[in-house]
């Protein structure tokens, strides 16, 4: 999920005991986005290697990957199924699907400013067939990515994300024109 605070609007307020688990099996969520995060961390109590922590400022959950080990355990501890341990290509590499939303594009949108809308974009783009579309959400087939980032580049709204790649110069214009 890379529905931070700032992408998925608040609808509610909940006032239970701090725990995904609970708060997934009790009541829906605070957001409009019913398969995002809860951000409550489960997962990060559940990591015995302080690899992972929730970002007060996002409510997303950030992971230090030289202090992860990949046991599983904070894959376990999410009740929405959203962390997963993942294939990593040459140097660290990944693109991946940062979206868990099965609902029709408009209503998913509605949710989330980065849900993936199903269009399909992706499915086009990749030359190596490496993504599938189900249940209006893509799917990256790890074994068949060559890591082009076509997907990445035609993604409406950004919700398919790379991992490691080195800045395109391009990219470090736009953020110093920025500052």
């Amino acid at each position: 999920c890379n529905g931070t605070c700032d992408h998925r609007p608040r609808i509610n307020q909940y006032d239970g005991a701090q725990s995904c688990k609970i708060m997934h099996n009790l009541y829906i969520g605070e957001t409009a986005c019913h398969f995002g995060c809860l951000g409550l961390g489960d997962c990060e109590v559940a990591c015995a290697f302080d690899a992972l922590h929730v970002n007060p400022e996002t409510g997303i959950p950030e992971i230090d990957e030289e202090k992860c080990t990949a046991c599983g355990a904070c894959v376990k501890a999410c009740p929405k199924l959203l962390l997963e341990l993942r294939y990593k290509g040459p140097k660290g590499r990944r693109i991946y699907v940062a979206c868990n939303n099965k609902e029709k594009g408009g209503i998913a949108k509605k949710a989330c400013e980065v849900a993936c809308i199903g269009c399909g974009k992706c499915v086009k783009a990749c030359p190596h067939d490496a993504i599938i579309l189900e249940n209006n959400l893509a799917y990256i087939v790890d074994d068949k990515c060559r890591l082009c980032t076509k997907c990445v580049d035609v993604c409406p709204t950004g919700s398919i994300l790379k991992l490691n790649f080195p800045v395109k110069k391009k990219e470090v214009v736009e953020v110093t024109e920025q500052i």
